[in-house]
């Protein structure tokens, strides 16, 4: 891992915009997520959601799976899943989650050791989880140094802002601007997160 200091001293160099938004920051609060089924629970509960919403839904739903793993999901029954105001869909989605990883269909541990694009590739086979929740959940839950989620409405709008682009960038746009930011595309999510936060 590089350090924090590292990665933005080379960041700097490579995009005299980013200076700005670095000032504005007072501290950079990274995007911390929990490994496993409870990170992508919770990843599940924020897709296409306000932050505040998803964290009083998963809240209500830690007070009821506790601890929070698989089997114990599954032993909650679905009204009492619903009263904690997960949808329908994403009480389906947590399920089938939470039987891939009690068959053993989805092993974390061998999970956590593919690279980007199979982890990707691995986590989209479930359904529920597309792009973006994998993409959150390397940068998230795993602390991986390049990740960046072009699907994420937040970052769309903050990269604009700091382009100052006339329209919000499309996903193929956003991922040519942030090609100058490779290794370190997780610390300038994160940046441009805390700004529009």
């Amino acid at each position: 891992m590089t350090s924090q200091k590292e990665q933005l001293s080379y960041l700097l160099k490579s995009d005299k915009d980013l200076e700005e938004l670095i000032k504005s920051i007072p501290k950079i609060v990274p995007f911390k997520r929990e490994k496993g089924f409870e990170g992508l629970v919770r990843l599940i509960c924020e897709q296409q959601l306000s932050v505040a919403s998803a964290k009083a839904i998963f809240d209500r739903l830690a007070k009821i799976v506790s601890p929070f793993e698989a089997k114990n999901f599954l032993k909650v029954s679905k009204k009492d899943l619903q009263k904690t105001g997960l949808s329908r869909q994403k009480i389906d989605y947590c399920t089938g989650l939470a039987n891939a990883c009690i068959a053993g269909d989805l092993d974390f541990t061998s999970l956590h050791r593919m690279n980007d694009e199979d982890l990707r590739k691995e986590l989209c086979k479930i359904r529920g989880i597309g792009k973006w929740t994998a993409d959150c959940y390397m940068l998230a839950s795993l602390k991986r140094e390049d990740i960046w989620p072009v699907g994420d409405l937040g970052l769309q709008i903050s990269v604009q802002k700091l382009k100052k682009l006339s329209n919000r960038p499309s996903e193929i746009e956003l991922e040519e601007i942030s090609v100058k930011w490779k290794p370190y595309r997780t610390l300038v999510a994160n940046m441009l997160w805390n700004s529009y936060d």
